[in-house]
């Protein structure tokens, strides 16, 4: 409902901190253009009333998008996010419609579409990593860029049964990802991974915060105003009622409406190892803690490379153009 978007956009105007990014997502929220454009303009509005730098983005499964819409998003400056997995066969092994009507097909068709309009600097794949493709990471990753993508995230499918097997997994199809990126920088081609782009790229107290301090950039708000950390959409109705941290209605609960983020505090540093305790918000945690942290690894490894290597040095320049789109 439009009041609990407005809730939810007005919570995030009066906390401290004049950048602030808005991200729309579902379900499908494209299935509700209007929506998304009461939003919009709300949220704009807001933010010229609280002096707040506002980025806006939206993700979709581009199955029903049109050029009108496409338009709407350039002009109001939309950063674009496509979740798509990657190969045909990969894909359409979960993305399928209610009648299991594959997606595939519909969404690389309406991709150029989508890339013309938005421009590629502006929009990125979402590579979901489910269990039963860890494996397959970097062929879907390569397929990705070959679609015309030069942005990419790595995004962990959390509550589908990570096994100790598919864990295992994850860290060596990681790294031939990044090591791929890494060969092909070296060749002047320049592929991006979304949650590399952010952390080397801003200074050290406001990484250390967005580390410990949830309510930094993982906040969520669900359709019936429920506030929660990510991966909220992911659990099921005990791990949704398990991770409600307040409401847009009645405000936050009691344990987190006098939160202060204090780096020294031992409730600070507790806070997310506390919060991910229930089993349901925890599969998937462990590969989504590693994929930061090797993206990290990753871009430091680029940025000590750029003073000795003119094509890190050029990697690493258009990487601080992309600073912004960095995904948590």
């Amino acid at each position: 409902p439009l009041d609990i978007a407005q809730g939810a956009v007005d919570f995030m105007m009066s906390a401290p901190g004049r950048h602030k990014q808005l991200f729309i997502y579902g379900g499908e929220p494209f299935l509700n253009f209007e929506l998304v454009k009461e939003i919009t303009f709300y949220a704009e509005e807001v933010a010229r009333r609280n002096d707040k730098d506002l980025d806006l983005a939206i993700c979709t499964s581009a199955v029903f998008a049109t050029r009108e819409q496409m338009e709407f998003l350039r002009e109001h400056r939309y950063f674009l996010s496509v979740s798509i997995d990657g190969t045909r066969e990969d894909h359409d092994r979960h993305r399928v419609l209610k009648n299991g009507q594959p997606t595939w097909n519909k969404i690389t068709r309406l991709l150029p579409m989508m890339l013309e309009t938005i421009g590629p600097e502006k929009t990125m794949a979402i590579q979901c990593i489910h269990p039963n493709n860890v494996k397959n990471m970097l062929t879907n990753f390569q397929a990705l860029i070959a679609m015309g993508f030069r942005n990419v995230e790595i995004e962990i499918i959390h509550g589908f049964g990570w096994g100790e097997a598919e864990i295992n997994l994850f860290r060596p199809n990681m790294q031939q990802v990044l090591d791929w990126i890494w060969a092909e920088a070296l060749e002047g081609r320049h592929r991006f991974l979304g949650c590399s782009l952010g952390p080397v790229l801003e200074w050290q107290g406001v990484q250390e915060q967005k580390d410990l301090c949830p309510f930094y950039c993982t906040m969520e708000t669900y359709p019936d105003g429920t506030y929660s950390f990510y991966p909220f959409p992911f659990v099921n109705e005990t791990g949704r009622k398990n991770s409600a941290v307040g409401h847009v209605q009645r405000g936050l609960s009691a344990t987190y409406e006098s939160c202060r983020f204090d780096r020294n505090s031992s409730v600070c540093q507790n806070c997310t190892k506390d919060y991910y305790q229930d089993p349901t918000l925890n599969d998937g945690n462990s590969p989504y803690h590693w994929r930061t942290q090797m993206a990290r690894s990753f871009i430091q490894k680029v940025a000590l490379s750029a003073g000795r290597d003119a094509r890190m040095m050029s990697y690493f320049s258009a990487a601080m153009r992309r600073r912004r789109i960095g995904t948590v």
